[in-house]
């Protein structure tokens, strides 16, 4: 079984891409919030994410801050996209999850470990906006971590659609309960890697980037997973959230 996907920017930011990727100089670096569509043949279609929104200029001081040191670029309301059967929450930074209001009712399958720890006073503080989490995504989500496991070469994870054409695959260190999703398609593997590295270079060449590493949750463990994703670079596609490069030949998903 394969599945479709598209990626696009809903969001960006600008920054000085030294403080990003080691040796990069002092240029602007603009980096999209990539949001993306999986289409599965049977189960309909998937949002990857949700991208940012106005909402997140009402948020604490902090967090407005932060959107304007990082000089963030906010599209006028939610993604355009097709009628959804569901959303994959890679983890729970605001960038990343801003938009769950704009879809009520539908099914989020995301890590049951990242909500708890995004509840905590340390989640808060951060990147999760309380006022952002739909009340009810308790009663809506799907644990990945109670999927069924399977195992895909040097890759294992949770058997989104019991058919084994979409893992989501534990990416730990950047974020408590960060998972890809590793997806089969026309193109051969595509694993979207989320915010498990800051640049494609960072996984197929040999860059090392710094303030991503500074703000990890875990540094041991995201250096641990950037190590892993390095070691799959001739075996597939992977593509970060944050990557200028990465959605490069993706179609924008029609509505």
């Amino acid at each position: 079984m394969q599945v479709d996907l598209s990626f696009f920017p809903w969001g960006s930011c600008r920054s000085p891409a030294a403080l990003v990727l080691s040796g990069a100089g002092w240029n602007t670096l603009e980096q999209p919030v990539l949001v993306g569509v999986l289409r599965h043949p049977q189960r309909g279609h998937y949002l990857i994410d949700t991208g940012t929104h106005p909402r997140l200029w009402q948020q604490n001081w902090s967090t407005r801050l932060f959107l304007w040191l990082a000089r963030m670029h906010i599209p006028a309301g939610p993604p355009p996209v097709p009628i959804l059967s569901g959303i994959f929450l890679s983890h729970f930074h605001f960038d990343h999850a801003a938009g769950l209001l704009d879809f009520p009712d539908l099914p989020v399958v995301t890590s049951r470990a990242g909500y708890a720890w995004g509840r905590q006073p340390a989640g808060r503080l951060s990147g999760w906006c309380n006022s952002l989490m739909p009340a009810d995504l308790e009663r809506r989500a799907t644990w990945v971590e109670d999927l069924p496991q399977r195992q895909c070469g040097p890759v294992s994870g949770g058997d989104l659609f019991g058919d084994g054409s979409v893992l989501t695959v534990s990416l730990p260190g950047h974020a408590v309960g960060q998972h890809g999703l590793l997806c089969q398609t026309e193109r051969g593997r595509v694993f979207f890697v989320a915010d498990a590295a800051a640049h494609s270079q960072v996984l197929i060449g040999n860059a090392k980037q710094r303030l991503p590493c500074l703000i990890a949750s875990d540094r041991p463990a995201e250096r641990r997973t950037r190590a892993f994703l390095r070691g799959l670079r001739n075996w597939c596609t992977m593509v970060p959230s944050h990557c200028p490069v990465a959605y490069s030949g993706w179609d924008c998903p029609k509505g």
